[in-house]
C-alpha cells in the first residue's frame, strides 16, 4: 500500500535501502527490513550527524520521508505512487477517488489538511455543537484509521492534532480518526467552523454534519 507516496508493498531492487552521502563525500549505505525500519534507521543516523542537517538544525521525520521519496521515486519508479507505473495508479488503488486525482493515504491527507488550516484564522463552534458532531463522526463508516507502524510518524500527527485543538475535547475524542471523504483529523474537525477542506466528489452518508 502506499505510505507517504511510496509503494511500500513492493520492495525495491537490493532491499530498502538508502545511500546517505556524509559531509566528507563518503557514503553510507543505510538499510532496513521494512520500509518502516529504513524510516527509523535514516533518521536516527541524521539525528547522531547533525552536521547533514545544517548543524544546528534538528532531522525530522517529514525531512526523511522527503528525501527517501525522492530517492525512490527516481531510482525506483514501480515504488513511487506518483508514477504511472506504480502499482497503485495502474491499479486504480483508492476508493471513489475523482479522476485525475491521486490516491493519498489516510495519514498523508491527515497531515496535509493539519498544515492547510495551520495557515487559516479558524472560528470554533460551542462545546455542544463539538460533541453533537463528535458522536456522528465516531459511529461513521468514514471515519477511518491513520496511523501507521511508523511511530514517529504518528508522533507528529498528534501533536499537530494536539497544537490545533488545545485543551479542547468531547467525550467522543478517543474514537475520533481521519474522514475518508474530506480528509480532516475529526478530533479537530468537528471544533471548526469552517473546516477548509478541499472540493470533493464523494459523497458524504446522510447522517454527516456537513450536510446540516
Amino acid at each position: 500500500m502506499p505510505e507517504y507516496g511510496i509503494i511500500t508493498s513492493v520492495m525495491p531492487p537490493g532491499g530498502w535501502h538508502y545511500p546517505q552521502k556524509l559531509s566528507s563525500g563518503e557514503e553510507v549505505r543505510l538499510t532496513g527490513f521494512t520500509f518502516e525500519m529504513l524510516l527509523d534507521a535514516m533518521l536516527d543516523f541524521r539525528r547522531r550527524h547533525p552536521e547533514l542537517v545544517g548543524g544546528s538544525d534538528t532531522a525530522t521525520i517529514e525531512m526523511v520521508r522527503t528525501d527517501l521519496k525522492a530517492y525512490l521515486c527516481s531510482h525506483f519508479r514501480q515504488n513511487c505512487a506518483d508514477s504511472p507505473m506504480s502499482p497503485a495508479i495502474t491499479a486504480g488503488v483508492g476508493i471513489g477517488m475523482p479522476n485525475g486525482q491521486r490516491y493519498q493515504t489516510p495519514i498523508d491527507r491527515a497531515g496535509d489538511w493539519l498544515a492547510r488550516i495551520g495557515h487559516q484564522r479558524l472560528e470554533r463552534v460551542d462545546p455542544a455543537l463539538a460533541a453533537h458532531r463528535a458522536q456522528i463522526c465516531a459511529s461513521c463508516p468514514q471515519n477511518v484509521r491513520w496511523a501507521t507502524p511508523c511511530a514517529p510518524c504518528n508522533e507528529s500527527i498528534q501533536v499537530r492534532v494536539q497544537n490545533a485543538k488545545g485543551s479542547l475535547a468531547t467525550p467522543y475524542d478517543r474514537n475520533l480518526l481521519v474522514c475518508r471523504v474530506y480528509g480532516h483529523t475529526n478530533e479537530v474537525a468537528v471544533w471548526l467552523v469552517d473546516t477548509h477542506h478541499l472540493p470533493t466528489e464523494q459523497r458524504p452518508p446522510p447522517p454527516c454534519w456537513h450536510n446540516e
